[in-house]
């Protein structure tokens, strides 16, 4: 975790020129993400709560998404 975007856009971008380019080409992707962690955040305590996260707003997401439009395969006609 790293405190501000100045300072995490330097970082980004080291890690990009340090990366290979074949993992580049492959779709292997640093990015910078705005989070409520405070910079220095032990980097796996930062992805499980990233993954929390994730899957709470997915959660929501399929709880909000409206399936009266499809009918059921199962549904007597």
């Amino acid at each position: 975790m790293i405190g501000g975007k100045h300072q995490a856009e330097l970082e980004l971008k080291k890690f990009e020129d340090a990366q290979d380019s074949s993992d580049r080409h492959e779709g292997w992707r640093y990015l910078i993400d705005k989070t409520d962690l405070k910079a220095g955040t032990d980097p796996a305590e930062a992805t499980l709560h990233r993954q929390a996260a994730l899957e709470k707003r997915e959660s929501k997401a399929l709880g909000e998404t409206d399936t009266s439009n499809f009918s059921s395969p199962h549904r007597q006609r």
